[in-house]
């Protein structure tokens, strides 16, 4: 059998050597060094080969950076020199053509460096400016365009114990989640300049020390390094936090008041004169660099969505939160929903027993509690301030007007079938209701949207009669549909398919629920067939209601 990793070691080798690099003995990896055709100096440089599947990108790394006359170049991390020639999954490399593949990797990094020392990418300089800062992090909750003092906080929000710092004005979910963290919350002054963060490529890099700080800050906005003295000032602790709010992110520094100046004297009688104290011995201060993460629930909610409208300031009810209505009010929370001043709503009368964990959101820790309950108490444990509650009830006498949408993935039909009823009964006041079910052995899962309009289909209209053919026939006349029973009184019989089926069905009526916020909620009527030798594919649709509907044609 031939050896690919060998072949393609060999087609990469002759590619080097006719470029005119030269093989580096007893590396872990094969390294090789050469020189970029660089005008007017060529550039030395390491080329290194950790991976011939060339999942991972080979490293290209600067040798002598002499040649750059100690300016700061985009794009090359590190003091190792390492060029940043292809971001993180930007490119995917062919490892069939190996020659050609670590060519082309030399080329873009030859172009990147010439147009880095061309100045043509210094604006790069503030696009990553989060690599260059520091390795220290926090979390910020801060209402929008949010300047002045604030706190950093440390409650304990992972599984771990370990405290997480947060940056937060008056109040944040976090610190709710942890009030006596707020008893040992540091001061911080934030401040929010319209321009990005970037670095001067002509003085030294990173700044570590006040003085090299404070230079800094002038370059970047005359007056901002004022802005770390009113901090020091404003500070109850023997020390200072300074964030500051660009268009490119938050960026944040600490420094703390020397040992031979924590005295009661400077820290309380003269504190308005330590700023100009610590200015004389500004270089042997050290300035602690800080990225920050933005995690107020207007980020977390909208980021993954973009332009698109969220479920939050809505009044949402979800019924039932089983198999699919579990992950489903995990993926409504996760849109928005009950957020931004709305409420989720949560209805279930079960309880988790052990037959459900096998596709069910819940585990463990949450068997034998109701699972709206349960569900509930998750998504306020998992995503940050989220309004939502729960009801032991079956949701009929809970669903009126005062909610926007009505979501109901019970799965039984005859209270499908009394909801509607009341939906239909209510108009033209009735709230959105949204319907889906996962039918035969998870073959085919579907959803409909019915609302105020009189003239589409309700979901008695995909099925008038009762003991009928459905109106758009999902399952095969001839398909086999395995139904297990569980032999104890009051336990109902149940349909085998797997978890994969009901994390699908969910994301499709939370797919509907979101083009219904946008107002873009057509199709109405929507099928994701996953078994064709138990189901039908089932074109989208916008069915119109039917005459002989015995819901929409009945007396109100």
């Amino acid at each position: 059998m031939v050896d690919q990793q060998q072949v393609s070691r060999l087609f990469v080798h002759d590619a080097l050597v006719q470029r005119k690099f030269e093989r580096l003995p007893g590396f872990r990896f094969d390294t090789y060094r050469g020189y970029l055709p660089i005008n007017p100096t060529p550039v030395h440089v390491e080329i290194i080969v950790p991976d011939y599947d060339f999942v991972q990108y080979p490293v290209v790394r600067i040798v002598d950076a002499s040649v750059f006359d100690n300016r700061k170049l985009p794009h090359i991390l590190g003091p190792d020199g390492i060029i940043c020639y292809y971001g993180a999954g930007s490119a995917i490399l062919d490892r069939y053509n190996p020659a050609g593949t670590i060519l082309r990797c030399l080329v873009k990094a030859e172009q990147v460096v010439a147009d880095a020392l061309g100045g043509r990418l210094d604006s790069d300089f503030a696009a990553e400016f989060a690599s260059y800062w520091g390795k220290s992090w926090m979390l910020y909750d801060l209402p929008r365009d949010f300047s002045g003092l604030g706190t950093v906080a440390y409650p304990i929000l992972r599984v771990d114990g370990v405290p997480t710092p947060v940056l937060t004005a008056k109040s944040s979910w976090a610190t709710d989640r942890d009030p006596a963290s707020t008893a040992s919350a540091e001061d911080a002054l934030i401040v929010t300049i319209n321009k990005p963060l970037t670095l001067d490529p002509n003085s030294d890099w990173p700044p570590e020390n006040l003085l090299q700080i404070k230079l800094w800050l002038r370059w970047i906005a005359p007056g901002l390094e004022v802005k770390l003295d009113e901090a020091l000032v404003k500070s109850r602790q023997a020390g200072a936090i300074l964030a500051i709010r660009a268009t490119n992110g938050l960026f944040a520094l600490r420094l703390d008041v020397p040992t031979y100046l924590k005295k009661p004297e400077f820290l309380k009688q003269r504190r308005s004169s330590l700023p100009k104290v610590m200015d004389k011995t500004a270089a042997s201060i050290l300035v602690e660099r800080i990225r920050a993460d933005a995690a107020d629930p207007e980020y977390v909610f909208s980021r993954n969505i973009g332009s698109r409208p969220n479920l939050g300031g809505k009044a949402i009810l979800l019924i039932g939160c089983g198999t699919i209505g579990g992950f489903l009010a995990h993926q409504l929370a996760q849109s928005g929903a009950g957020t931004a001043g709305g409420r989720l709503v949560l209805a279930d009368t079960d309880d988790l027993r052990t037959a459900n964990l096998g596709r069910h959101l819940l585990g463990i820790p949450y068997l034998h509690c109701n699972k709206a309950e349960a569900t509930t108490t998750f998504i306020k444990t998992m995503l940050p301030d989220i309004n939502v509650e729960a009801e032991n009830s079956d949701g009929l006498k809970i669903a009126t007007n005062r909610f926007h949408l009505v979501i109901d993935v019970t799965g039984e039909e005859a209270l499908s079938i009394a909801l509607n009823q009341r939906a239909i009964d209510s108009r033209p006041d009735t709230p959105a209701h949204i319907y889906g079910w996962l039918s035969g052995n998870g073959a085919i899962a579907q959803c409909i949207l019915v609302d105020s309009d009189a003239q589409k289909a309700c979901f008695k209209c995909l099925k008038p009669e009762l003991a009928g053919q459905p109106r758009f026939r999902a399952i095969r006349p001839d398909a086999n549909v395995e139904i297990r029973s569980i032999a104890a009184c009051g336990d109902s019989e149940f349909t085998p398919f797997p978890v994969s089926r009901s994390v699908a069905a969910a994301a499709q009526v939370c797919e509907l629920a979101l083009d219904w916020v946008s107002g873009s909620a057509s199709p109405r009527f929507r099928s994701q067939t996953f078994d064709t030798k138990q189901a039908f594919q089932i074109a989208d649709t916008n069915p119109v209601a039917l005459s002989s509907c015995p819901a929409c044609k009945s007396p109100r």
